[in-house]
C-alpha cells in the first residue's frame, strides 16, 4: 500500500505537528499534510488489527493440522529408513497420499487468511460440518475416503499401532485456552441473560438462562480432546438451539 509523505510516517503526533509547523506553506497546507499522515496511519492500525484478528481466529485449525503433518513427516521418515529398494511400500503410499491432503489444505488456510476470509464465515456459507471448528471438517468427504482406503490397504502387523487418518484430537494448550475464551464469553452473556429475564421475565428470556446455563455446564464437561465451538451455540445440536 503506497502513502503520500512517507517519510513523516514514522513520527509520533507531536513530532509531526513540530515537523510541519516549521515547512514554508500555508497553514492550509500544513493542517492537510498532518490530517493525511495521521488518517493513513490510522487506516495502518486498522489493517494490521484485522489481520491479526483473522489469524487468530485460524491459529487453532492451523495448530491441529500442524501437529498431525509433523506427525505424519515422523512416520514418513521412519517408514523411508525400513523401506528397501525404490518402491514403495503401502504404508509410505497412504503416507504420502495423506500429506499431500494435508499440504493442500494448509495451502487453503493460508489463502483464507491472505483474503482476510475468517473460518466461521466461511464455514457457514459452505455448511461445513461441526460449523468448521476443526481443520478435519474442512476436508471433503471423498478425500478422506481415499486416504482411509489407502490406510486400510496397508498388510497389518502385530503390535503395530494403526494409524487412523482424521482425527479430531486437540492440542492440549490449545484446548484450554480455548475453552476458557468460550467460558468466560458464556458467563458474561449468562449474566447478561439474568438481568433481561429480572427485568422482563418472559419464557423466552427465561428459556435463554437455562440454555446458558446448560452450556456453561457443557463446557465444564468437555474432554480435553474435544474441539471447542466457537460460540456457546456450537455445543448444541441445531435442534437443541431451538
Amino acid at each position: 500500500m503506497s502513502h503520500q509523505y512517507t517519510h513523516l510516517m514514522r513520527l509520533t503526533p507531536n513530532q509531526l505537528h513540530n515537523h510541519v509547523m516549521k515547512l514554508d506553506v500555508p497553514q492550509e497546507h500544513r493542517e492537510h499534510i498532518k490530517a493525511t499522515v495521521l488518517a493513513q496511519k490510522a487506516a495502518m492500525r486498522s489493517d494490521q488489527a484485522q489481520r491479526t484478528k483473522v489469524r487468530a481466529e485460524w491459529r487453532p485449525l492451523l495448530d491441529g493440522l500442524r501437529m498431525e503433518r509433523e506427525s505424519l513427516r515422523s512416520m514418513r521418515n521412519y517408514e523411508k529408513k525400513q523401506s528397501v529398494g525404490d518402491t514403495l511400500s503401502p504404508k509410505l503410499v497412504a503416507i504420502e497420499g495423506y500429506i499431500m491432503v494435508l499440504e493442500k489444505l494448509r495451502e487453503e488456510f493460508t489463502n483464507h487468511i491472505r483474503s482476510r476470509q475468517t473460518p466461521a464465515v466461511l464455514a457457514r456459507e459452505r455448511k461445513l460440518p461441526n460449523g468448521g471448528i476443526h481443520w478435519t471438517d474442512w476436508v471433503k468427504d471423498r478425500h478422506k475416503q481415499r486416504v482411509v482406503a489407502l490406510f486400510g490397504d496397508i498388510p497389518p502387523k502385530q503390535r503395530t499401532k494403526i494409524k487412523l487418518p482424521f482425527p479430531r484430537t486437540v492440542k492440549a494448550e490449545s484446548n484450554d485456552r480455548l475453552r476458557a475464551r468460550l467460558k468466560t464469553r458464556t458467563i458474561k452473556e449468562h449474566g447478561i441473560a439474568e438481568q433481561d429475564n429480572q427485568l422482563n421475565p418472559t419464557e423466552r428470556n427465561k428459556a435463554r438462562v437455562s440454555k446458558l446455563a446448560e452450556a456453561l455446564t457443557r463446557i465444564d464437561n468437555l474432554n480435553p480432546s474435544d474441539p471447542v465451538p466457537r460460540t456457546w451455540s456450537g455445543l448444541f445440536t441445531s435442534g437443541e438451539t431451538t
